[in-house]
C-alpha cells in the first residue's frame, strides 16, 4: 500500500504511466468528510443511532463498505446487511435527520486543511469541493469549519447522477472550474473516492484517516500522504508554488 508520504513509483496508474506528469496541475479538488472535515466519527455516530433503534449493532465491515458513498447508496447497504423491513428513502430520510443533529457544533478541519486551501489560493489554483454528502450537509459542514466561500466550485452527491466509485462528481466539479480533468488534482480519503479520481482522468493523492487506511484499496493513488498539509511540497516539487512576493499563506495557528 505505500508509506505516507511515498509516492507511488511504478504503479499502473501513476502520473507517469497515465501521461499526466508533463501536464501542470491547474486546479486542486476537495473531498469533504474524512479528507477536509473530521465528520466520520458523527456519521458513524448517526448510523449507530439509527440501528440500534432497530435493534442492531454496527458491524465494521458494513461501515467500511459505506466510507465515499452517498446518503441513499449507503441506506440501501444497512438495508441489505440487516435485512431491514424498511423501504430504503426512509431510512436515509432518517440517517439524514440523525446525521445532521449529529454534525451540528461538533465539526473541526482536519490538519493541514486551511493551509492547504491557503497555498493553492496564494498559488493561483482554481479550488473545488466534490462531496458525496448532500448539499445541506455540505452547507452546514462548510459553516461549521470556517470554509465556507473558499471554493471557486462545488459539487455535492444529489447533483449527479452516479456517486463514487464513479467519476461523475469529480467530472462535473471540472467543468464548473473550467479545468480539464489531467490538470486537476484530487484529494481523497476512500478508496471509492481515489478509484472516481483517476477515472476521472484526474491525478489524485490519497490521505487516509484511522478509518479508511485499512480498507482494500482496488485503484492506485498517485501518492499517499499522511495530511493535507504535507500535500504543499508535493505540489511544489511539480512547480506549483506561492509567487516570492507573496510570502507564505496565513493561516490560523493550529489550522
Amino acid at each position: 500500500m505505500g508509506t505516507d508520504g511515498d509516492e507511488r513509483d511504478g504503479e499502473a496508474w501513476g502520473e507517469v504511466a497515465r501521461g499526466l506528469e508533463e501536464r501542470p496541475i491547474q486546479a486542486l479538488i476537495f473531498d469533504m468528510d474524512g479528507t477536509l472535515v473530521d465528520s466520520e466519527p458523527f456519521a458513524e455516530r448517526a448510523w449507530i443511532d439509527f440501528l440500534r433503534r432497530h435493534g442492531h449493532e454496527l458491524r465494521a465491515e458494513v461501515l467500511g463498505r459505506m466510507f465515499g458513498l452517498r446518503l441513499f447508496e449507503s441506506a440501501a447497504i444497512v438495508k441489505e446487511a440487516y435485512g431491514l423491513d424498511l423501504p430504503v428513502e426512509e431510512i436515509a430520510a432518517t440517517q439524514d435527520e440523525l446525521r445532521l443533529a449529529a454534525l451540528r457544533g461538533n465539526l473541526r478541519p482536519l490538519p493541514g486543511a486551511a493551509a492547504l486551501v491557503a497555498f493553492g489560493r496564494e498559488a493561483g489554483l482554481r479550488l473545488a469541493l466534490a462531496t458525496s454528502s448532500l448539499r445541506h450537509h455540505a452547507d452546514l459542514t462548510l459553516a461549521e469549519v470556517g470554509l465556507a466561500g473558499s471554493f471557486d466550485a462545488e459539487a455535492t452527491g444529489d447533483e449527479v447522477e452516479r456517486g463514487k466509485p464513479a467519476p461523475d462528481i469529480f467530472l462535473l466539479a471540472a467543468t464548473r472550474l473550467g479545468v480539464e480533468p489531467r490538470a486537476c488534482l484530487v484529494l481523497e480519503d476512500s478508496p471509492a473516492g481515489v478509484t472516481a479520481g483517476v477515472a476521472a482522468g484526474m491525478r489524485c493523492v490519497w490521505i487516509p484517516n484511522a478509518k479508511t487506511r485499512n480498507l482494500p484499496l482496488p485503484t492506485a493513488p498517485d501518492a499517499t500522504m499522511p495530511d493535507l498539509g504535507a500535500v504543499i511540497p508535493w505540489l511544489q516539487t511539480r512547480g506549483v508554488d506561492v509567487p516570492a512576493a507573496a510570502g507564505p499563506p496565513e493561516v490560523e495557528a493550529g489550522a
